[in-house]
């Protein structure tokens, strides 16, 4: 295998094509549980071994995402010319238990939780691992445990904000996040089990949700807007005693709307340190970070001063173009050629940048857009064509010159005379044939396309 946690999964129970089939229906809690728990440990006792596995490719073409979900055709598109595609390990995010605050805060609000383990969820992780398996063998994809990095603290932090947040981040920044800010207020169900959003409406209350705008939700933060009380206060120690409840009264709108205020400035405070966390891991990969929506790109491009290159650029191109005909592409027959026509692969790289580096000058969407189209195709369909074209007449001709070498030999046998060295002439020139077109086609940057579609 090609990870050090698949060697943990190749016999795992998450692994079992019946318990995936059937939901894990026939697993007891606490037999998932205590595997969930083994797979934790097995990655976090070798999380170093992890990251040589990825760090030891030394390749700039290496893509680090942080998506929540990655579609296994967009595995397979970017591997048409990126050498390794790292994403967020599934199954990881599964083993992190809350804490029993956590747990209390939640029942308290209504969030109800009876602590059962999602099998939705866990089929979800398992299946996408499997299927992947070729792409982990082959050294293409590397999972990583990157919620590792971003679990809530055992115990709930007490912080003691100055001025509403206003000053946690530059003043341009925060005005990126306010302008791409959604806030909107929420009601407590009747039935008491949790809260419903409110749609597009803000008004006085004690529940919010904030999001930020095109981000596909991955930002979205819940406040809860809480009375507090102090019991005691020990001015030796530091040890305070409080107490906190959840009025049903609303708050007066100057209060809320500060609070509010103190929300947007802490949800884009969180999610700056976030992308900062990420980037900076992705750096650590030697790998290029790359964001799963328009906010993120743009709040990158504009404050980390990060230049383009022409191997990004026909990168993001690719990722960003719909390639239909490998949805049907079989990923171990994508592995294969990616190993073992590894100059293919390099070749078809090349033509790609070749061609998108006469797009770097385009600024209209629909131009670049009409023009990505184009190139595809040709690529494609046009250069495919000819290759399959070339290959019928040098298998014609192989097959041609055989049966002339092989009816010269039926001569010889009825003849007497038996000449080897037409034979040997006339089968080598069939030979000669077939090793032109393997030098000859394979220059051909669409004979990696041609290869993967043949069936």
């Amino acid at each position: 295998m090609g990870s050090v946690t698949y060697n943990f999964l190749a016999d795992s129970l998450f692994f079992h094509k019946n318990s995936i089939q059937n939901n894990f229906v026939k697993e007891s809690d606490e037999r998932i549980e205590k595997e969930l728990q083994d797979y934790r440990k097995h990655c976090i006792d070798n999380y170093e071994e992890l990251i040589k596995e990825i760090v030891d490719r030394d390749s700039f073409l290496k893509v680090f995402s942080s998506s929540d979900e990655t579609p296994i055709n967009l595995l397979k598109q970017t591997s048409l010319y990126v050498d390794q595609f790292i994403i967020k390990d599934p199954l990881f995010n599964l083993t992190d238990i809350k804490s029993e605050t956590n747990t209390v805060m939640a029942k308290y609000l209504g969030y109800q939780n009876n602590g059962k383990i999602d099998r939705s969820k866990l089929k979800k992780a398992s299946s996408f691992l499997k299927d992947i398996t070729p792409m982990i063998a082959g050294n293409y994809a590397k999972i990583f445990p990157l919620s590792y990095h971003f679990e809530a603290p055992k115990e709930i932090p007490l912080n003691l904000p100055t001025d509403y947040y206003n000053g946690v981040l530059p003043k341009e920044i925060m005005e990126f996040f306010w302008d791409n800010i959604s806030v909107r207020s929420m009601e407590k169900l009747k039935s008491g089990d949790g809260w419903q959003v409110v749609e597009d409406k803000l008004y006085p209350c004690r529940g919010i949700v904030v999001d930020i705008k095109k981000t596909n939700l991955k930002s979205s933060m819940i406040y809860h807007l809480f009375e507090m009380e102090v019991l005691s206060l020990d001015e030796k120690t530091g040890i305070a005693t409080f107490r906190q409840t959840l009025p049903d009264t609303v708050p007066d709108a100057n209060h809320f709307n500060a609070w509010v205020t103190q929300s947007i400035n802490s949800t884009s405070k969180h999610f700056f340190d976030g992308v900062f966390k990420e980037n900076f891991i992705s750096s650590n990969l030697n790998a290029t970070y790359l964001c799963d929506n328009d906010f993120t790109s743009k709040l990158i491009s504009q404050n980390y001063n990060i230049k383009e290159t022409i191997q990004t650029e026909t990168a993001n191109r690719i990722i960003n173009f719909d390639l239909p005909f490998l949805d049907n592409i079989d990923i171990d027959k994508l592995m294969t050629v990616r190993e073992m026509d590894s100059e293919v692969f390099t070749n078809f790289r090349i033509e790609l940048e070749k061609h998108f580096r006469e797009l770097r000058i385009l600024s209209d969407p629909k131009i670049i857009q009409q023009k990505t189209e184009n190139i595809f195709h040709e690529l494609n369909e046009v250069q495919v064509q000819k290759i399959k074209q070339k290959i019928d007449y040098i298998n014609k001709q192989v097959f041609v010159n055989s049966v002339v070498g092989v009816g010269g030999l039926a001569g010889g046998f009825s003849t007497g005379g038996f000449s080897l060295l037409a034979t040997a002439l006339a089968l080598g020139k069939g030979y000669k044939d077939y090793i032109d077109y393997k030098e000859k086609v394979k220059e051909n940057p669409s004979y990696l396309l041609w290869k993967i579609r043949k069936k």
